[in-house]
């Protein structure tokens, strides 16, 4: 449950578009409420067009914006909300591959760590969640891959706590 004060508001689907008065323009699926923009003035929604993928605003002075928000996005998410991984899984490869270290912080905030794993694109994130998991190897390639000092400690001191040995070639 969010507190907050809704200016402007629209569903698509079960996804539910809106402003606040702190000029944010958010959208929320499944209760989970995700920030898009910081808007610079107080802005109305006028809708969201599909074909485009995009959400439109218009301000006082009838100045028209227009901001991403990719259908394929939230349908996934709405799909994961539902515990349908089997479909969300279906529509994953349409994401951008922008996006989809969003699409992992969300599936790490629903506890789905493995996925979020699998999902991320970014080295930093990927190794972190490869930490939490113990994925030592996983790990290792990646501090490997980006040459980090305190990547090969950090590593190394979770090697140690867990009794794990790596032979390196």
């Amino acid at each position: 449950e969010t507190n907050e004060r809704v200016r402007t508001g629209i569903w698509v689907g079960d996804c539910f578009i809106y402003n606040n008065s702190s000029w944010r323009l958010n959208y929320c699926v499944g209760g989970e409420v995700t920030t898009m923009f910081h808007l610079d003035r107080p802005m109305y929604l006028l809708g969201y067009l599909a074909s485009q993928s995009r959400v439109y605003l218009i301000d006082k002075e009838f100045n028209v914006m227009g901001y991403t928000l990719l259908l394929s996005l939230i349908e996934y998410k709405t799909l994961v909300m539902r515990g349908d991984l089997e479909r969300a899984n279906e529509i994953l490869p349409s994401i951008p591959k922008e996006h989809l270290n969003s699409v992992a912080r969300f599936l790490e905030s629903r506890g789905m760590i493995e996925d979020a794993l699998e999902v991320a694109t970014d080295p930093d994130y990927r190794f972190e969640l490869a930490i939490q998991l113990g994925k030592l190897e996983i790990a290792r390639e990646i501090a490997a891959e980006v040459q980090s000092e305190s990547k090969w400690k950090q590593l190394g001191e979770l090697a140690m706590s867990t009794g794990k040995v790596f032979h390196f070639s």
